[in-house]
């Protein structure tokens, strides 16, 4: 199932931040992909991988958040899929964009 389009379906007009870390070691791993202030924030630098634990991002919004699994498996290890994250704040920016 492509998440884009169910992205898309939400009320991203109240999305604040996207945050990425480690699920399974969210607070020490835990950084700002994207602010509605500053846009994109150094997304080619952010190189999360782990055996166990899986790269994921929260999208936080005014009245809540949701988490989102954002890896691939190479060998036996959970890489960060950097192309899912630029998917992810291109989706959101576009439709920000539109309601402007």
């Amino acid at each position: 199932m492509d998440l884009l389009p169910l992205l898309s379906a939400c009320r991203l007009d109240d999305l604040k931040r996207i945050d990425l870390g480690l699920e399974g070691d969210w607070s020490a791993t835990v950084q700002v992909a994207w602010t509605r202030a500053d846009g994109t924030l150094n997304l080619d630098e952010h190189r999360l991988e782990h055996e166990a634990f899986k790269p994921s991002l929260e999208l936080y919004f005014d009245n809540g958040w949701i988490g989102l699994h954002c890896f691939r498996t190479i060998g036996s290890t959970n890489v960060l899929d950097v192309a899912l994250l630029k998917r992810v704040v291109d989706t959101v920016e576009a439709a920000l964009a539109a309601e402007a």
